[in-house]
């Protein structure tokens, strides 16, 4: 449980560390860099969602 808090803190930290890179990437119009942020924010949005499903389905097992 305490190994899937630390993961669900480290990819809040991703999406908003790759936000910043976006606004910083675009302010700068540095478009391939931009590209690269939104990838990653997609990426740690996609396995933070991926996580808490699976953090659900976990404790749904132990209540049964």
């Amino acid at each position: 449980m305490k190994k899937q808090i630390a993961l669900n803190v480290f990819f809040y930290i991703g999406v908003f560390v790759s936000i910043v890179g976006l606004k910083w990437a675009f302010q700068n119009h540095n478009y391939p860099v931009a590209v690269l942020f939104v990838a990653t924010a997609i990426f740690f949005f996609y396995l933070k969602v991926k996580l808490i499903k699976d953090l659900r389905r976990s404790i749904k097992d132990k209540s049964n």
